[in-house]
């Protein structure tokens, strides 16, 4: 009876290995009918003295009983990696890569998968589960079996949970069933999706402590002299190369560069009430669209500002999905 159990989930974070433990057995169709066979062939020795029945009968068992352990060998020692590099917006889909190698035994397997969202299946709903899919994996360690696992994702935030695989196979004779279940505890976010708009606060000011650019037009630091203007203002003439040439000149000044300036994209420029959803959808929009322009930009929320940083798009982007 101890086939029959629910068996213990495998829990992954990046990898982890099939044991005996997480591995459950149950016999198929043909496998009663082969053991009814046996039986019958078994009672029909027993009335008749037939040693060669018996001898069928024990061999008929003996297969059986290799199948059994050949089936549960295809799923044990399996060794699963699970990783996600990429990002995802709310209402896309992840592509998670699934790595397997078959472990310190070099034998090839053969066995299905397929991802489950959650704990109780009910066949009837197809939202619970995706498709089974098919893995031949070589024997070979350096030749790992990789496949990608589509993970719907509805909202921004950590991955739902629980997220599940099953692993499934009847090789090689189709006698037993064998499956185990896995549980990814992943630590991914998914960003808020995009929300495009042009109604949002007006644009930085510039900053009053900044220096104007006519500063130091009365002082010492002067760049050039070039050709008086007519009508230029008469403080502005070199009056000194006026009485050594006879020239008038004007003189032109050192200026500061123009201000690149911080655009501040605040929670604040949109109406109070605004629902947090939306909200995220929208700053998220205008954090892609001020990194893709290239200019430093500052982000502020209800209980957190981050300023112009290396990895601030990333940062802002994790703080606007878990807002």
């Amino acid at each position: 009876m101890a086939y029959f159990k629910e068996k213990e989930i495998l829990t992954i974070a990046q990898e982890g290995t099939l044991s005996n433990r997480h591995i459950s057995l149950r016999p198929t169709k043909l496998a009663v009918s082969l053991f009814v066979l046996s039986a019958a062939i078994w009672l029909g020795a027993v009335n008749y003295q037939v040693n060669v029945a018996y001898a069928v009968c024990f061999w008929v068992v003996g297969f059986i009983g290799v199948a059994a352990l050949l089936t549960r060998r295809q799923l044990l020692g399996l060794q699963i990696e699970l990783a996600f590099t990429d990002e995802v917006f709310a209402g896309q889909t992840a592509d998670v890569l699934i790595r397997l190698h078959g472990g310190a035994a070099h034998r090839a397997r053969l066995l299905w998968w397929r991802g489950e969202y959650a704990q109780t299946i009910d066949e009837h709903q197809e939202n619970q589960f995706t498709a089974w899919q098919s893995l031949h994996i070589s024997g070979s360690l350096n030749a790992p079996t990789e496949t990608i696992w589509a993970i719907p994702i509805v909202q921004r935030g950590y991955f739902p949970r629980p997220l599940l695989l099953k692993w499934a196979t009847s090789a090689p004779f189709g006698l037993f069933h064998a499956e185990a279940r896995a549980e990814w505890q992943s630590s991914a976010v998914a960003f808020a999706a995009p929300l495009p708009h042009n109604d949002f606060g007006t644009a930085a000011e510039p900053d009053a402590e900044q220096t104007p650019q006519q500063a130091g037009a009365h002082g010492d630091d002067i760049a050039y002299l070039k050709n008086h203007q007519h009508g230029a203002s008469l403080q502005h003439i070199a009056w000194k190369v006026y009485a050594k040439r006879g020239e008038l000149m004007d003189k032109v000044f050192d200026e500061p560069p123009p201000a690149a300036h911080s655009e501040i994209i605040s929670y604040r420029d949109y109406p109070q009430g605004t629902p947090v959803e939306k909200l995220a959808s929208l700053l998220t929009y205008r954090v892609l669209q001020a990194d893709k322009l290239g200019a430093p930009y500052t982000l502020e929320l209800p209980n957190l500002t981050l300023t112009p940083q290396n990895g601030l798009r990333e940062k802002c982007l994790n703080a606007l999905a878990l807002m």
